[in-house]
Protein backbone atom coordinates (compact mmCIF):
# COMPACT_ATOMS: atom_id res chain seq x y z
CA UNK A 1 0.00 0.00 0.00
CA UNK A 2 2.94 2.21 -0.52
CA UNK A 3 4.78 1.92 2.58
CA UNK A 4 7.74 0.15 3.90
CA UNK A 5 6.52 -0.04 7.61
CA UNK A 6 4.71 -3.48 8.82
CA UNK A 7 0.73 -1.99 9.50
CA UNK A 8 0.30 -5.15 11.82
CA UNK A 9 3.37 -3.99 14.90
CA UNK A 10 5.41 -7.02 14.28
CA UNK A 11 2.88 -9.59 15.63
CA UNK A 12 3.53 -13.12 15.53
CA UNK A 13 0.01 -13.56 14.21
CA UNK A 14 -2.61 -12.19 12.32
CA UNK A 15 -6.06 -12.71 11.16
CA UNK A 16 -7.64 -11.48 8.17
CA UNK A 17 -11.59 -11.05 7.83
CA UNK A 18 -12.48 -11.79 4.55
CA UNK A 19 -16.68 -11.97 4.26
CA UNK A 20 -18.68 -12.20 1.12
CA UNK A 21 -19.09 -8.99 -0.56
CA UNK A 22 -22.78 -10.22 -1.69
CA UNK A 23 -24.28 -10.11 1.26
CA UNK A 24 -25.97 -6.52 2.49
CA UNK A 25 -24.71 -7.28 6.19
CA UNK A 26 -20.32 -8.43 5.33
CA UNK A 27 -19.42 -5.67 7.24
CA UNK A 28 -21.74 -5.82 9.85
CA UNK A 29 -21.41 -9.74 10.78
CA UNK A 30 -17.31 -9.48 9.93
CA UNK A 31 -17.29 -6.90 12.35
CA UNK A 32 -18.48 -9.05 15.19
CA UNK A 33 -15.86 -12.17 14.00
CA UNK A 34 -13.68 -9.30 14.39
CA UNK A 35 -14.59 -8.28 18.18
CA UNK A 36 -15.53 -11.33 19.14
CA UNK A 37 -11.93 -12.27 18.26
CA UNK A 38 -10.74 -9.99 20.64
CA UNK A 39 -12.69 -10.76 23.67
CA UNK A 40 -11.58 -14.38 23.44
CA UNK A 41 -8.15 -13.60 23.19
CA UNK A 42 -7.35 -13.30 26.75
CA UNK A 43 -3.99 -12.73 28.02
CA UNK A 44 -3.04 -11.68 24.14
CA UNK A 45 -2.62 -7.71 23.24
CA UNK A 46 -4.85 -7.36 20.04
CA UNK A 47 -5.04 -4.61 17.62
CA UNK A 48 -7.88 -4.13 15.35
CA UNK A 49 -6.55 -3.26 11.59
CA UNK A 50 -8.81 -1.62 9.39
CA UNK A 51 -7.14 -1.40 5.73
CA UNK A 52 -8.29 -5.04 4.17
CA UNK A 53 -11.24 -3.71 2.40
CA UNK A 54 -8.72 -1.64 0.68
CA UNK A 55 -6.35 -3.42 0.15
CA UNK A 56 -8.52 -6.68 -1.05
CA UNK A 57 -10.66 -4.58 -3.16
CA UNK A 58 -6.88 -3.34 -4.97
CA UNK A 59 -5.53 -5.31 -8.16
CA UNK A 60 -2.52 -6.35 -5.94
CA UNK A 61 -5.13 -8.02 -3.38
CA UNK A 62 -7.46 -9.51 -5.99
CA UNK A 63 -4.41 -11.39 -7.03
CA UNK A 64 -3.76 -12.28 -3.88
CA UNK A 65 -7.24 -13.93 -3.33
CA UNK A 66 -6.68 -15.69 -6.49
CA UNK A 67 -3.66 -17.08 -5.35
CA UNK A 68 -5.01 -18.30 -2.07
CA UNK A 69 -7.61 -19.79 -4.71
CA UNK A 70 -10.13 -17.76 -2.49
CA UNK A 71 -13.05 -16.57 -4.44
CA UNK A 72 -12.80 -12.75 -5.87
CA UNK A 73 -16.28 -11.53 -4.47
CA UNK A 74 -14.60 -11.35 -1.00
CA UNK A 75 -13.95 -8.01 0.61
CA UNK A 76 -11.84 -7.21 2.89
CA UNK A 77 -13.40 -6.16 6.63
CA UNK A 78 -10.47 -5.85 8.93
CA UNK A 79 -7.96 -8.03 10.69
CA UNK A 80 -6.77 -8.65 14.51
CA UNK A 81 -2.81 -8.45 15.08
CA UNK A 82 -2.62 -10.54 17.86
CA UNK A 83 0.39 -11.40 20.42
CA UNK A 84 2.05 -11.27 23.90
CA UNK A 85 2.42 -8.20 25.72
CA UNK A 86 6.06 -7.07 25.63
CA UNK A 87 5.64 -5.15 28.92
CA UNK A 88 2.66 -4.89 31.50
CA UNK A 89 -0.13 -2.24 31.04
CA UNK A 90 -0.03 0.70 32.99
CA UNK A 91 -3.00 1.54 35.27
CA UNK A 92 -5.50 3.17 33.27
CA UNK A 93 -6.56 7.18 34.11
CA UNK A 94 -9.06 7.65 36.57
CA UNK A 95 -13.03 7.73 35.18
CA UNK A 96 -13.95 11.10 34.69
CA UNK A 97 -16.50 12.44 36.86
CA UNK A 98 -20.38 12.19 35.94
CA UNK A 99 -19.01 10.63 32.21
CA UNK A 100 -21.41 7.70 32.53
CA UNK A 101 -25.30 9.23 32.88
CA UNK A 102 -27.53 6.65 34.26
CA UNK A 103 -31.60 7.48 33.23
Amino acid sequence: MGSSTDPYYGAPVVVLVLADGGASTFVEDGSCVLENMMLAALGLVTVWMHREREIFDSEKGKALLREWKLPETLRGVGAVALGYPAQEASQPAARKQNYIVRI
